[in-house]
């Protein structure tokens, strides 16, 4: 059997939850080093949605079955039968060509800011602060849910510094203030134009981006999500994976 075939089996091997702890490794060594492999997993895993959505299980089990016991012939006899494989391959193509299509559209009505939004968002605890607002009393208000009281304290500040803009934003992202979450993200970004090293920068990006999104403003979200998902040393890197950034522009479009 070719390469080809031993990564395709291994790859739905993983999916079913059948390798084992070395093979897991040695495949997840393979993925971070093949840009091709990785992108055939990604495809893989689509097609496994398109399956959950559309109750197409049954059939593609059929497939994946018969794939799986042909890949096991080639593997007993000297002399593979690849004649009927490539049959298969058609047969299980075209059935995919179809769910993948069924389930863009399916995506396509049912993408909005709210669910995607849902997807990504968590609160930010004042745990991952980083600088010198460690155990201030602003930090204590926001840990304790008093957000009123955040910005109650952040209004009294003539200069406020990037720490506190970042708290503030974020009590005003948990109140669901979008439009003021938005000028506190957007002014720690225009203030790192001048600042080295840059603060909450990373944070501020990521924050925004989801402001932006929730705020129906997909058009300006889109850029910052591509920027977190192109910058492998972004802090929120692996957060934004190919499949959001996709189902972001399928909203961008649709709006």
């Amino acid at each position: 059997m070719n390469n080809n075939n031993d990564h395709t089996e291994n790859l739905i091997r993983y999916l079913d939850g059948e390798l084992s702890q070395a093979e897991m490794e040695a495949l997840q060594t393979e993925l971070d080093n093949n840009g091709s492999l990785k992108q055939e997993l990604e495809n893989l895993v689509l097609a496994k949605d398109v399956i959950r959505n559309y109750g197409l299980t049954q059939k593609v089990n059929g497939m994946h079955e018969a794939l799986m016991a042909e890949m096991a012939m080639q593997k007993k006899h000297t002399i593979p039968k690849l004649r009927r494989l490539p049959k298969m391959m058609m047969g299980i193509a075209a059935g995919m060509i179809i769910a993948t299509a069924l389930f863009s559209m399916y995506q396509y009505l049912t993408v909005s800011p709210a669910n995607l939004y849902s997807d990504q968002y968590t609160t930010y605890q004042v745990a991952n602060m980083r600088g010198a607002m460690a155990g201030s009393t602003m930090e204590k208000a926001y840990s304790q849910q008093h957000y009123d009281e955040v910005i109650a304290m952040y209004m009294q500040i003539t200069n406020p510094a990037a720490n506190e803009q970042f708290l503030t934003g974020q009590a005003y992202l948990s109140k669901e203030d979008y439009h003021n979450a938005i000028l506190l993200f957007n002014a720690i970004i225009e203030k790192n134009k001048t600042n080295n090293p840059p603060v909450f920068q990373d944070d501020a990006e990521y924050y925004l981006a989801l402001s932006y999104l929730k705020n129906n403003e997909t058009k300006k979200a889109l850029p910052l999500f591509t920027k977190i998902n192109d910058d492998k040393d972004h802090l929120y890197h692996n957060k934004i994976n190919n499949w959001f950034l996709a189902k972001v522009k399928l909203l961008n479009w649709k709006n």
